[in-house]
C-alpha cells in the first residue's frame, strides 16, 4: 500500500497582540484510507521568520509519520500475528 501525505492549514488563533498559534492539518492515507489525521501547531509572533516555523512544523509532521510507520511495522509483523493466537488458544471458555 502506498502511503500519501496531505497538508492542509486549518486555522489562525489570536493569542495577544503579535502573537498567534497557526494550526495545519496532516492526513496520512494508505491508497485511499485515511489512517492518520493529526492537527500540529506553532506559534508565531510578529517579525518571526517564516521559514523557521516551517522547519518546526516539517519536523513535527515527520514525527508523526515516523511514529505511524513504527507503530505499523509491529502490528503487521507475524510476532504479534503469533502472540494474538497464543493469546487467543489459552482462554478458557
Amino acid at each position: 500500500m502506498a502511503l500519501t501525505a496531505t497538508v492542509a492549514k486549518k486555522l489562525v488563533n489570536y493569542v495577544q497582540p503579535m502573537l498567534h498559534d497557526i494550526t495545519f492539518n496532516l492526513i496520512l492515507k494508505e491508497d485511499t484510507v485515511e489512517v492518520l489525521s493529526k492537527d500540529i501547531s506553532c506559534q508565531f509572533h510578529q517579525g518571526d521568520v517564516p521559514s523557521a516555523k516551517v522547519a518546526i512544523v516539517k519536523e513535527l509532521m515527520q514525527n508523526e509519520i515516523d511514529h505511524y510507520k513504527s507503530a505499523k511495522v509491529i502490528f503487521n509483523s507475524p510476532a504479534l500475528d503469533t502472540a494474538v493466537t497464543s493469546i487467543q488458544n489459552g482462554l478458557v471458555l
